[in-house]
């Protein structure tokens, strides 16, 4: 079989081991380092700052330096399972798709029961693995979001991905998998948290803005997005 019919499924790899890579990708995601360490300090991020599990919402109740362990450990997520993809010969796209089963974990964690964190630093480490010229895109618009509004250039970032990739002339599984991804962050994104406001506009906000409901603890954060 190659990759050009089949471009998710390995060649070089019996398939019999393809599930246990996507579900180990998946568990290694699902690991919600930012709950553990504030957990650890004796506080549940389900019920303070944002709400959001996540490294930004750390940081905020613990300082930059916790967050900046958590996106870290968020980001060696998604770097390991397309790393240790790639040494087993699989393609862009197999190897890609790893990743992706990282971020769903990160997003969608099975310890949190649910909704977790937005799966930014986990994506950044698949993107680091599978191609980092396209870390400096999103990380370049990531930049500009902080002028125009970092919610926004994120989306703009993700959002015109796969399109970058294309234009780079990358096979086409990753401009595939890229696209995949970013439906998985736009989609967490749109779901926000617990008590988010329903219905469409709420929801197009959120994937547009990154901004979701937040207590009096921290009332700027707001203006802030809700990532990784």
């Amino acid at each position: 079989m190659s990759e050009l019919a089949f471009p998710l499924m390995p060649a070089t790899l019996d398939l019999m081991y393809w599930p246990l890579l996507l579900v180990g990708a998946y568990l290694l995601g699902a690991v919600p380092f930012s709950q553990l360490i504030a957990k650890a300090r004796g506080r549940d991020l389900r019920s303070v700052g944002t709400g959001n599990i996540g490294a930004g919402n750390l940081s905020r109740l613990f300082g930059w330096q916790w967050g900046l362990i958590a996106a870290l450990l968020d980001a060696a997520k998604g770097f390991l399972p397309v790393f240790i993809a790639q040494r087993m010969g699989l393609g862009p796209g197999a190897a890609g798709l790893a990743g992706v089963a990282a971020v769903v974990g990160h997003s969608w964690s099975i310890f949190m029961r649910g909704r977790a964190g937005r799966g930014l630093a986990t994506s950044a480490g698949m993107l680091l693995a599978l191609n980092p010229v396209l870390l400096v895109w999103v990380g370049g618009w990531a930049l500009v979001g902080r002028r125009f509004g970092s919610g926004f250039g994120g989306f703009l970032g993700w959002a015109l991905l796969p399109i970058v990739a294309a234009a780079m002339g990358r096979p086409g599984t990753e401009s595939f998998l890229l696209l995949l991804l970013t439906f998985v962050l736009m989609a967490r994104r749109a779901q926000g948290n617990h008590d988010s406001e329903p219905g469409m506009r709420p929801a197009m906000e959120r994937i547009i803005y990154d901004t979701d409901k937040v207590v009096q603890e921290f009332p700027r954060a707001g203006h802030d997005p809700l990532a990784p």
